[in-house]
């Protein structure tokens, strides 16, 4: 035998010495951490390499807090392929009955072939002996792949229960209910298949929580995929649930320093930094930015309002210096909520003015654009402070939607304002400037944000240089289509009110003579002489 070879069984042999020595302390470790569980199972169940990422830890955090009562519905957003059904349902089932053999599961997806793997995965990976070195042995009392208990004395114990989104659930109640990947990507834009997945949990999936636990809990897990996805709908305040969801959401890549912090985890995530290295680089996400165009903003920046449809790009957009803007009408334009509720969505509040060149062509700028989920006196005093920088233009508030309300309590609010700027001696704020407007009719909200797209294109519509604003606008109308629907359009629609309606009229430009000097039509001056004047 070689001494290389003699030298490498030497060292294989230290190696699995180590190794025997080091077990025991993975195992205890394993019990009680689901992390140190992950790489405890991928090295001896899959005996395969754990790409680990800082992600996983978190994953593994906020899943743990799930088990021990400290969230009771947890919203995850990873990209495809990222190992969120390995993590948040395999390997937490797993550990979770490893604790707790009497807690039971109910896992549903959109794929009938995840509800069927899915669970008879799990099922394997407690059979394992991998996993009997941490919990020992686990029997089961049904032999079935997809509905599965253990086994206690005889009896049903703790187990799964898969279905599909399409599918019921009768005759099973869950400690913890998961959804995951409720609907088909390429049924995104189909509204029957959105509500489909909201139907399933406000009609199957509350309903299906043991009441005699008071730490049952809902899990989502699912890339975004369009505005009204069911991530949308639990978000959306409106729906009386937002405040109760912690929502974690992990992107492919970030522009800038995201920080990343639940309880005792914290991570600074530096600017341009892939998800996980061991994925995809830099370069690998740049091609994959350029192959699934707009599904990239959606689904690897769990931002389906980002969308760009290219219906209008940068191309369209400019900017204009302050001392380059001509003498401009000017006015302030308010979008309200479309809802009187409280923080139903974002309001808007758009500052726009408008002129003529030389050859009559009308020229807009925007100036300034303020937006917010605000309550409504939040909103009014936005308004007012608007209404303060830019001093004595008109103020155009739809009465659409909440805009009657939003009229009568900023009518309110600046009669407040105006006791205030009495008392101190400085001028007050014309309540005269605020005009209530009833929107046209004959033309769509879409229809009207439709018609900028010349202006955009010609570069009649520019940004001040320095304006408030600008980034959203620009978000809004590169999601712009006119056969889309879009929850997301308000500041362009301050915008767009600017430049489609008739209050604000585009001021003429004064044309100086082209020679300054004027000369006189007569060589000598009038002379007076008797009998009047004579030339």
């Amino acid at each position: 035998m070689k001494a290389q070879e003699i030298q490498s069984k030497i060292q294989q042999a230290r190696e699995q010495l180590l190794k025997k020595k080091q077990e025991p302390v993975k195992i205890e470790a394993a019990k009680k951490d689901l992390l140190f569980y992950a790489r405890w199972m991928f090295e001896e169940f899959y005996e395969i390499e754990f790409l680990e990422s800082w992600y996983h830890e978190l994953l593994c955090k906020v899943l743990m807090a799930v088990y021990e009562g400290r969230i009771k519905r947890l919203i995850i957003n990873i990209p495809p392929s990222y190992g969120k059904t390995e993590f948040a349902v395999k390997l937490f089932i797993s550990w979770v009955l490893g604790q707790n053999s009497n807690y039971r599961f109910i896992y549903a997806s959109y794929s009938d072939d995840l509800a069927t793997k899915t669970p008879a995965n799990t099922k394997q990976m407690i059979s394992s002996e991998a996993y009997k070195k941490i919990f020992g042995d686990k029997r089961f009392n049904k032999k079935a792949d997809q509905h599965w208990y253990l086994d206690k004395n005889g009896m049903e114990d703790g187990g799964m229960f898969s279905t599909t989104i399409a599918g019921g659930v009768t005759g099973f109640h869950s400690d913890i209910l998961i959804i995951d990947d409720p609907m088909k990507a390429i049924e995104k834009n189909q509204r029957p298949a959105r509500k489909a997945t909201i139907d399933f949990y406000t009609g199957t999936a509350k309903t299906r929580l043991r009441k005699s636990n008071p730490n049952a809990a809902i899990i989502l897990i699912m890339q975004r995929l369009h505005e009204e996805d069911l991530v949308g709908y639990l978000l959306d305040p409106e729906n009386g649930e937002s405040e109760y969801w912690t929502h974690i959401s992990l992107t492919g890549i970030e522009k800038q320093e995201v920080v990343y912090e639940f309880e005792n985890f914290k991570y600074i995530r530096p600017a341009n930094e892939p998800l996980n290295i061991h994925f995809e680089d830099v370069e690998a996400l740049k091609e994959q930015e350029k192959s699934m165009k707009e599904d990239w903003y959606s689904q690897y920046m769990q931002d389906p309002t980002n969308i760009e449809t290219g219906y209008i790009d940068d191309d369209d957009f400019c900017t204009i210096s302050q001392w380059e803007i001509p003498d401009e009408n000017m006015a302030i334009f308010i979008d309200p909520a479309q809802s009187i509720k409280e923080t139903a969505d974002n309001r808007a509040i758009g500052v726009i003015g408008a002129s003529l060149n030389e050859k009559k062509i009308p020229l807009y700028t925007v100036h300034d654009v303020w937006f917010g989920i605000w309550t409504n006196k939040v909103f009014c005093k936005e308004i007012i402070n608007a209404m303060i920088v830019y001093p004595n233009i008109p103020v155009y508030i739809e009465d659409a939607g909440g805009g009657i309300l939003t009229h009568q309590n900023l009518m309110e609010e600046l009669a407040i304002v105006n006791q205030e700027l009495k008392e101190l001696g400085k001028p007050l704020i014309s309540s005269g400037r605020i005009n209530l407007f009833t929107p046209s009719k004959k033309i769509s909200k879409n229809q009207k944000l439709d018609y900028t797209t010349t202006y955009w294109k010609n570069h009649q519509i520019r940004f001040r240089v320095g304006a408030n604003g600008v980034e959203q606008v620009k978000k809004e109308c590169k999601a712009f289509h006119p056969d889309k629907d879009s929850k997301e359009d308000d500041c362009f629609e301050v915008v767009a009110n600017g430049v489609v309606l008739d209050k604000l009229k585009p001021k003429s430009k004064v044309i100086k003579s082209s020679n300054p000097i004027k000369i006189s039509n007569h060589s000598d001056f009038p002379r007076n002489t008797r009998g009047g004047w004579k030339i």
